[in-house]
């Protein structure tokens, strides 16, 4: 069923901006030192991308960004060939062949991006917990909220947080007590994947304690994120439900319906 965002549009170009600067900034080099070097460092640019997208798998074990780093590994050595081919056009072979496989990881890549694959979902996550809350007015509350209680064990907890690492639902942070789970959107994951973001308290999260109390906390920077000033306490209550639901559907083994309700909110790939 269709219904009407209550996010904002998102404005997030950061997986544009940054390559096209990089690229930008090879070209400069090119001009001013050199073609080659241009080649050079745009194949650094690509390896270092790589090197990101294998940290990623690393911490959320999302096989697409094994694909991702193939791809930018397979186009730095495409760009890395240039050089060769320009001092001597018969090395371009070697190149011709790293292009057809640069195509091939593409083509893959593409694939999985159309179908979210590699989609963080924290703007979905967002749009899903508004859904029900039509009550507009009484404004942002910068404190975590209790939001119910549940009889999931600490495994049943754990378990879902594997799944929701792989499948970017949330970033998961593990305690002695409970574990917490961070929604991230597109464009802001590095400080997590990088290790930078040790703090989760100031961003959104719902809390499971071991001892089945939930608590809830939305970002004001989150908030604002939506068209209207929605009720902040239903809102909470709303994203801890729906944490419980797909635990509850994680554990039937519906995992696939956890994703089809999140694609179901139409919100960009690219968010």
């Amino acid at each position: 069923m269709y219904t009407i965002p209550k996010l904002k549009p998102d404005r997030n170009f950061y997986p544009i901006l940054l390559p096209l600067a990089l690229l930008l900034v090879g070209a400069f080099l090119g001009v001013f030192w050199g073609v080659k070097l241009m080649f050079i460092s745009w194949a650094i640019a690509f390896w270092g991308y790589a090197l990101y997208s294998l940290l990623i798998f690393i911490r959320t074990l999302n096989p697409g960004f094994i694909i991702s780093a193939l791809f930018q590994i397979s186009t730095g050595l495409v760009a890395f060939s240039m050089p060769l081919v320009i001092e001597d056009p018969a090395n371009k072979g070697l190149t011709i062949f790293l292009l057809f496989t640069e195509l091939f990881f593409l083509v893959w890549l593409i694939l999985l991006a159309v179908n979210r694959k590699i989609k963080w979902r924290g703007r979905d996550i967002l749009e899903l917990a508004a859904a029900p809350v039509d009550q507009i007015g009484n404004g942002y509350t910068p404190r975590p909220l209790a939001a119910g209680k549940t009889g999931f064990t600490r495994q049943q907890i754990l378990d879902f947080a594997q799944f929701a690492r792989r499948s970017l639902v949330a970033v998961s942070y593990v305690g002695k007590d409970k574990v917490v789970f961070v929604p991230v959107a597109a464009g802001r994951e590095s400080g997590f994947i990088l290790g930078l973001k040790s703090d989760y308290t100031d961003e959104t999260w719902v809390a499971f304690d071991f001892e089945g109390h939930i608590s809830v906390n939305i970002s004001h920077r989150d908030y604002l994120e939506y068209k209207d000033s929605l009720a902040f306490d239903q809102l909470c209550e709303s994203l801890g439900n729906l944490f419980v639901e797909f635990i509850e559907m994680h554990l039937r083994g519906d995992n696939v319906r956890i994703l089809d309700r999140l694609d179901a909110t139409g919100v960009s790939i690219m968010s």
